[in-house]
């Protein structure tokens, strides 16, 4: 299915999914599993991470091109700085329309495996307006871009990081999607930080469902998300029983889109680690709030 970013804000309430490629045959079962049970409840699309320099392109491209022409839904690719020039960003951005998916994320994306430093490749592009602009020129694609509601991790100033937000913006980006975020004082305060900018784009949140105790410090370290003192407190009271941990981040993020959609954030992006059920959990739990999705 190929639809263009921008018409799936039509609607009051939106609800996409994220996945990552997997490494192994048993991997790539449980995706596959899991986009068929998410499709079925009719969300907006789908998003598939890349690779730092590349190292999942392969089969980022399997699977978005799986979901686009098989799974016959709208799905986001997202394609980085690292590692790219501008003929390579031209190259992957052709076969991307040749497998008919028409819309992407664009991120500066996070150094190879091993190396603290962005180095900027030679021809390529230092920041992601840069890349932004660059799509925007060479390309129809719909472009979102990310957000970071705490400020990026190499960059926690948020006013500073907020200008970089407004860069991209102004390049030519049609949407955001949040890095995941369990304070939603942050996501108010960036929302209002739009509104006040002038800048006329949906922001979509991201909602990631906590399973369990050692994921979500994997998380923290990865995104440097702040852990609110009533999660911290059930992480500690329930980190040792995977079933009721479970049960509490799912009763976490049920809360948290309550709270957003009372607020005015009715666009979520939920981060699946390419698991269905506890996502699916949530979201029957908010039904009421999101007529257009399925639970049969």
């Amino acid at each position: 299915m190929k639809k263009h970013i921008y018409d799936l804000f039509s609607y009051d309430t939106h609800v996409s999914f994220e996945f990552f490629p997997p490494k192994t045959n048993q991997g790539r079962k449980q995706i596959y599993q899991s986009i068929a049970k998410l499709k079925s409840m009719n969300p907006d699309f789908f998003s598939v991470t890349y690779g730092a320099g590349g190292s999942t392109a392969e089969t980022s491209l399997e699977i978005a091109s799986a979901l686009t022409n098989l799974a016959q839904v709208t799905c986001v690719a997202h394609i980085t700085c690292v590692g790219m020039n501008q003929d390579q960003v031209k190259e992957l951005l052709k076969g991307l329309e040749f497998h008919g998916i028409a819309n992407v994320l664009a991120l500066r994306g996070d150094p190879p495996k091993g190396e603290t430093d962005f180095v900027k490749p030679e021809n390529g592009f230092q920041y992601a307006s840069e890349l932004v602009r660059f799509i925007r020129q060479n390309s129809d694609m719909g472009i979102l871009i990310a957000g970071y509601p705490e400020g990026h991790k190499e960059n926690p100033d948020r006013d500073d990081d907020f200008k970089h937000l407004l860069e991209k913006i102004d390049a030519g980006a049609n949407g955001i999607i949040t890095q995941l975020c369990f304070d939603n004082a942050y996501l108010f305060e960036l929302k209002d930080k739009l509104v006040n900018a002038g800048a006329d784009l949906p922001m979509i949140a991201g909602i990631f469902p906590i399973s369990n105790a050692v994921q979500i410090k994997r998380v923290v370290e990865l995104s440097g998300a702040t852990i609110p003192d009533d999660l911290m407190a059930g992480i500690e009271k329930f980190g040792d029983s995977p079933e009721d941990m479970e049960k509490f981040g799912t009763e976490y993020a049920v809360n948290q889109v309550k709270e957003l959609l009372k607020g005015g954030i009715t666009h979520f992006h939920f981060y699946t680690m390419n698991r269905h059920q506890q996502t699916r959990n949530v979201l029957y739990q908010l039904k009421r709030y999101f007529p257009r999705l399925n639970f049969w």
